[in-house]
């Protein structure tokens, strides 16, 4: 559990400094996929990356966590909000916060192809195949301007996250 925890960190502050210089992986490396697999939806509110957050945050409700800090890569702040089985990072944009990321806390939640933390490599494979692999244990699904990156350990899903691509 304690390596889970620690993985969850880590993705959180590679997301959050994404937009510090970091860079994207080569497009050559991912699978392409369709826009519908790169939309997460929970309690049947949308959430696509680069939409505008203000009426998905109203849909989802109170969070039960929210943290902000200056952005690196924007103007303003880059705001973080947890509603239990995942998290959300926003940006800041001349037409108000839109949706940066989406990062899994935990099997509670799938992406619209079934896919949830602890989900065999198996699994991943038949949804997204063997072919979106980049490296031994990233599956890759990348459609216009978004990214979904699922992260295998030990035979089992270990994370799984949306990210904007931004330049």
């Amino acid at each position: 559990m304690r390596k889970n925890s620690v993985l969850l960190v880590i993705i959180a502050m590679a997301l959050t400094l994404a937009g510090c210089g970091g860079e994207s992986s080569d497009a050559s490396d991912s699978a392409g996929g369709t826009d519908d697999a790169l939309v997460f939806t929970y309690d049947g509110t949308e959430i696509a990356l680069d939409a505008d957050a203000e009426g998905i945050i109203s849909a989802l409700g109170e969070p039960k966590n929210y943290t902000e800090e200056p952005s690196c890569a924007f103007e303003g702040l880059d705001k973080t909000y947890y509603y239990g089985g995942f998290y959300m990072t926003t940006y800041p944009s001349d037409n108000g916060d839109r949706v940066y990321s989406i990062w899994f806390a935990d099997d509670s939640v799938q992406t619209a192809d079934g896919i949830k933390i602890g989900d065999s490599q198996e699994k991943v494979e038949e949804c997204y195949g063997a072919d979106s692999a980049s490296g031994e244990s990233a599956y890759t699904l990348t459609s216009g301007e978004g990214r979904l990156t699922v992260i295998v350990e030990d035979g089992a899903v270990s994370s799984v996250s949306y990210e904007l691509i931004v330049d």
